[in-house]
């Protein structure tokens, strides 16, 4: 049974029900030679404390599953109806043609060979597993907008503070954009909200086409948006925005919208400031529409 395909055809599940406490059996060693699970999971916590992502830390702790009880392979199956189906392979490996039994497995935690001793609790990598991806569920929630997936408010002031901090310190240029809905709320008087929050998901849809990798959007306030791009001069703009409204797919026109550019540390070197400036620019870019 090779590395690769020993998984799917074995499915050698240590199903959370099966689980002994870690305490009945703390003293003993597993024929492979490994230790208990009570200092397993020590080493489990101390290896995982610096992870800074859920997932990182679902393949962090299967790898540490590998190499302590000496196992070929191992993997997890969740299914929560706030998570979806996920399956997750030690090493990060893809699934291939005869690891396609996982997909659909029960939910569980599967070992090549069979794990069987009784000092491993079996229920904690399997939940440490699922919390680690409700915690990035809550993460992504408490930094970004409900509605358009975009940053919110609280985000983007924090990753303006980290730019201009980068910038004033190393000299690396951006550029601040604070941009305004044109008539949003004659749109919600007239059609309703319904229509105005399509209008709003549909410009978040179009930034996150539209932008580089490394540039950040983000919706804060009701018909208020930012881009921090950088390594961006403020005469490319005009190019990016028009690009945002042209971005193909879309079944109506752009949202019109009017916006102001700031760059740093060219025109200000500190948050208030910077922010100020764009967003006088935007409201003297209203004005002449």
């Amino acid at each position: 049974m090779s590395r690769q395909s020993g998984l799917g055809r074995g499915l050698a599940a240590l199903l959370p029900e099966a689980a002994l406490p870690v305490n009945a059996t703390n003293s003993a060693r597993t024929e492979h030679g490994a230790r208990p699970m009570a200092l397993l999971s020590t080493e489990l916590s101390n290896e995982l404390a610096g992870t800074e992502s859920g997932i990182a830390l679902i393949y962090c702790a299967l790898d540490a599953l590998v190499t302590q009880f000496d196992l070929d392979d191992a993997a997890v199956v969740i299914e929560e109806a706030t998570l979806g189906r996920q399956v997750f392979r030690a090493g990060r490996r893809p699934l291939d043609d005869d690891d396609e039994v996982l997909l659909a497995a029960s939910p569980g935690l599967y070992t090549e060979p069979a794990l069987d001793d009784h000092s491993f609790d079996r229920t904690l990598v399997y939940s440490l597993c699922v919390l680690s991806l409700r915690l990035d569920v809550l993460r992504y929630d408490a930094w970004h907008d409900p509605l358009t997936s975009l940053f919110d408010r609280r985000s983007f002031d924090r990753l303006l503070e980290m730019s201009v901090a980068r910038s004033t310190r190393y000299g690396w240029p951006f550029t601040l954009v604070i941009m305004d809905l044109d008539g949003f709320k004659e749109l919600n008087d007239r059609s309703g909200h319904m229509a105005g929050d399509a209008v709003l998901r549909d410009l978040g849809e179009r930034f996150r086409r539209a932008l580089r990798f490394g540039d950040h959007a983000a919706r804060i306030g009701g018909d208020e948006f930012a881009l921090i791009l950088p390594n961006t001069e403020a005469d490319l703009v005009p190019a990016l925005i028009e690009r945002i409204r042209q971005v193909p797919g879309f079944a109506t026109a752009a949202p019109e919208f009017s916006y102001g550019a700031a760059q740093c540390p060219t025109d200000a070197d500190d948050v208030d400031r910077l922010f100020q400036l764009a967003d006088e620019r935007l409201y003297e870019a209203k004005e002449r529409r």
